[in-house]
């Protein structure tokens, strides 16, 4: 259960900044703009990755 956490902020900071640059690349943004989504979307994936790894930690299996 230890390796819940960094895996859940792993997979977030890798689900954000893909979302992050496919919208970039379908808006057609400028270069900075373009880092600066990729990267607030990666801070913000991998927050909820860990909140989502808290939640699944204190609540155990759903199912």
């Amino acid at each position: 259960m230890k390796r819940i956490q960094p895996i859940g902020l792993a997979l977030g900071f890798l689900a954000g900044t893909t979302l992050g640059s496919g919208i970039a690349f379908l808006m057609s943004w400028q270069p900075v703009t373009l880092m600066l989504s990729v990267a607030g979307f990666g801070l913000a994936g991998a927050a909820l990755g860990g909140i989502a790894a808290w939640i699944y930690k204190r609540h155990g299996h759903v199912y």
